[in-house]
C-alpha cells in the first residue's frame, strides 16, 4: 500500500504545481499592473489563475479516473456456445 500511496502523491503533484504556479504568476502580474497602471494585466492575471485552476482540476479528475478505474478483463465469450 505504501507504493500505491507514493504513486498517488506523485500523480497529483503536477496539478498542485499548476495551481500554485498559476496563482504565483497571476499575483506577479497583478502587482505589475498596479505599479505600472496597466490594468489589462490584472485582467490577464485573473484569467490565467482561472485557467490554471481549470487545467489542474481536469488533470486531477483524469488522474483519479486512471488510478481508480476497474482494470478487470471481461471474460471472453466463445462463439461455439
Amino acid at each position: 500500500m505504501q507504493g500505491k500511496t507514493r504513486g498517488i502523491l506523485r500523480a497529483y503533484l503536477a496539478p498542485i504545481s499548476w495551481v500554485v504556479g498559476g496563482f504565483i504568476l497571476a499575483e506577479l502580474l497583478r502587482w505589475l499592473a498596479v505599479s505600472t497602471a496597466w490594468y489589462w494585466l490584472a485582467t490577464v492575471a485573473t484569467w490565467l489563475s482561472l485557467l490554471a485552476l481549470l487545467a489542474a482540476t481536469a488533470r486531477a479528475l483524469w488522474v483519479s479516473w486512471r488510478i481508480w478505474r476497474n482494470r478487470a478483463v471481461p471474460p471472453v465469450v466463445s462463439e461455439n456456445q
